[in-house]
């Protein structure tokens, strides 16, 4: 058998290196959180640690990122749409 990798490595991976490049586009970090909270909906409860850890990580990321409060309050939020709006209620 050949190793393999397990979910909080594959979730790693996917998301890694799109916050790391991306982490100065408001965009890229509202999309970024809107697949990430769309995970802790659709995934087992035991999938979740890792999740959460990535959201850590970019909310990290935008802190760091955006000094400007406002910018940052935008980055932090999730869009579901991808096109800048906010997600229907």
């Amino acid at each position: 058998m050949l190793p393999g990798r397990d979910w909080d490595n594959y979730l790693q991976l996917a998301v890694c290196e799109i916050r790391d490049y991306g982490r100065s586009s408001v965009q890229i970090c509202r999309r970024l959180r809107a697949m990430l909270e769309g995970l802790l909906e659709a995934l087992p409860v035991h999938q979740h640690p890792a999740v959460r850890t990535q959201l850590d990580l970019l909310r990290d990321s935008v802190e760091r990122e955006f000094t400007d409060p406002a910018r940052r309050a935008i980055a932090q939020q999730a869009d579901h749409q991808g096109i800048g709006g906010q997600h229907p209620s």
